[in-house]
């Protein structure tokens, strides 16, 4: 264990993977065959492309999370490192297996994909793998819910150091509504708002995770934008739709890191933001993961800061729809 640590702008733990990405054409039905036309190899995993979003915007990473002493554990690690996220406290345990996520994608369905993850031999991390030193030495913590427990011990941990505490989450997992009381973003998509509140509108849905503990919630709607609320008020910020989508995959991840980063740019108290800095700190982060699906892979879809902000000006005068 290192006894010094250099705090950052952001610290991530949660769920890494190595991403086995193919473009399939023409993309088969069940029974049959495609052809696989380009394919990758690269570092994915929500947090971990999240903070290389941040990175890339302007902002200082660390991640930590658990790789197996494997080939795909080094192309995770690998990835960080290129990323410039902080991979020092990474978890390597030969017992385990990397995570792999085999990803098809249909290039005529606007980058429409499928996503078979493979846990075979993986651990997540434990409570007591987490350094507790590390949630505490940051501005901003995010955490995905996986390995639940660890993530509730990181939330915890930086709750008592007034740290920021954003959780992404994919589904609705073990300890999650004590994660809400710990957390001032939750950011979900509309997929697991339904499972959370089946039948639910994206605001009622943020006004339940808002009743479950979060002081504020964001409802991702895919390229049509997001809804937001806090206690005191509530909207929605259009997205920005591609002519051109490629791929899909990191997109949401992407909208999390530059979320983090525009929230952390914002001189604003982070607990008495008001509507129109909501607006702004969504609509760039909706800009960001619309213009990720131009490329192949979260992680080189990442687009420049200047082409984000440029987008975001471009539409600035939308609202909400009618």
């Amino acid at each position: 264990m290192n006894s010094i640590i250099t705090s950052v702008d952001l610290f991530g733990f949660g769920h890494c993977c190595a991403d086995y990405l193919m473009v399939l054409d023409p993309y088969p039905a069940k029974g049959c065959k495609g052809d696989v036309v380009e394919s990758l190899v690269i570092g994915g995993g929500p947090v971990p492309t999240a903070c290389a979003a941040a990175v890339k915007f302007g902002l200082s990473a660390r991640f930590a999370g658990k790789v197996g002493a494997d080939a795909d554990g080094e192309v995770v690690i690998r990835g960080l490192r290129e990323a410039g996220v902080d991979d020092t406290y990474m978890l390597i345990e030969p017992a385990v297996k990397t995570a792999r996520a085999c990803i098809w994608i249909d290039p005529k369905d606007h980058g429409a994909r499928t996503v078979a993850l493979d846990l075979i031999r993986f651990q997540q991390p434990s409570a007591d793998e987490l350094d507790d030193r590390l949630p505490a030495l940051c501005r901003a913590l995010l955490v995905d819910g996986r390995a639940s427990e660890a993530c509730l011990k990181a939330l915890s941990l930086a709750r008592k150091k007034d740290v920021i505490t954003i959780l992404d989450t994919g589904a609705v997992r073990p300890c999650f509504k004590e994660m809400l009381q710990l957390t001032d973003f939750a950011i979900v998509s509309y997929e697991l708002a339904l499972a959370y509140l089946p039948g639910g509108s994206p605001l009622e849905v943020a006004e339940k995770l808002i009743s479950d503990g979060a002081e504020y919630a964001v409802v991702t709607f895919g390229e049509s934008g997001a809804y937001w609320m806090s206690k005191n008020s509530a909207g929605f910020a259009p997205g920005f739709p591609q002519p051109l989508v490629v791929d899909t995959t990191g997109a949401g991840d992407i909208f999390h890191g530059a979320f983090i980063y525009k929230l952390l740019e914002n001189s604003q108290n982070v607990h008495t933001l008001s509507s129109e800095n909501m607006n702004g700190i969504i609509r760039f982060a909706n800009a960001a993961a619309a213009l990720s699906t131009r490329k192949l892979s979260g992680r080189l879809s990442i687009p420049d800061l200047k082409e984000a902000l440029d987008l975001t000006a471009e539409h600035s005068d939308e609202n909400e729809p009618e």
